[in-house]
């Protein structure tokens, strides 16, 4: 491209600039594709691709997108903050909030953070022990019943940039008893179940005729999921044998109860 057309190109951005409503606009150099037939934009990737063959030196028009036709990429964002994020979302599942992302950028990054914080006044801390190198996290320690603010920071090199913040409300949760893992077992398995509140909790193998095989807990536990194992012997220490066994959980005036197999 010539020193003419190249003025002339800074002067159709320029004017760009000028004439939009008064938004924050953020301005970005897009490698050159090497498609033939002509560039644009491509419908929900704010890419612009085919610059080779370009007919037109110009802006051309997509909604809130404006791009300088196989050199620019111009878009109306809502703050100043550097883009690198295309689109972040917080969703519960199995009991965990799951962070993803998507990169609007290919900066090569060396990891991502993800950062929490339980009041919007309060500080952001990292809830990752290393970098993750995936588009995902999984932050299991999210209590029910909370709201979080979330926000994931772009590694590359010194520099880390930021997407914008996600708030996640998740509801409140009742007492719940999970199936015991592994099932059936041998020679131990895991009793795991989430305590609402601080309260007195007690669990307890039972045989098949109700009599008491194991207390494996009664006391105070603070609210959150626990787990407690039990290595598939009675309250004499001996073994038990094979068969079908039933699980108790009693906290409060809550009481609930689940089958497990014990394979010798």
């Amino acid at each position: 491209m010539g020193s003419k057309q190249l003025l002339y190109c800074f002067l159709v951005v320029v004017c760009a600039l000028t004439l939009r409503p008064p938004e924050a606009l953020a301005q970005y150099d897009v490698p050159h594709a090497v498609l033939a037939g002509g560039g644009g934009i491509a419908a929900g990737t704010h890419i612009v691709y085919g610059t080779v063959g370009q007919p037109v030196i110009g802006i051309s028009a997509g909604g809130e997108n404006r791009a300088k036709a196989g050199f620019w990429y111009l878009a109306g964002i809502s703050s100043t903050v550097d883009v690198a994020f295309a689109a972040c979302a917080g969703e519960l599942r199995d009991d965990a909030v799951v962070i993803s992302w998507v990169l609007s950028a290919s900066g090569g990054f060396d990891g991502y953070n993800v950062y929490r914080s339980e009041k919007a006044e309060e500080e952001f801390g990292r809830i990752n022990a290393a970098l993750v190198r995936e588009t995902s996290y999984r932050d299991e320690t999210a209590a029910p019943g909370n709201t979080y603010l979330y926000r994931v920071g772009a590694v590359k090199g010194e520099k880390e940039t930021f997407s914008l913040t996600m708030t996640v409300t998740l509801p409140p949760k009742p007492l719940t008893l999970y199936q015991n893992y592994p099932n059936p077992f041998n020679p131990s398995t895991a009793i795991s179940f989430y305590n609402p509140v601080q309260q007195l909790v007690s669990v307890a193998i039972y045989d098949v005729s109700g009599a008491r095989v194991r207390m494996l807990c009664d006391r105070v536990m603070a609210v959150g999921k626990h787990s407690i194992p039990w290595n598939g012997t009675n309250d004499a220490g001996s073994t038990v044998g094979s068969g079908v066994y039933y699980y108790r959980l009693i906290a409060g005036k809550e009481n609930l109860t689940k089958k497990m197999v014990v394979v010798r």
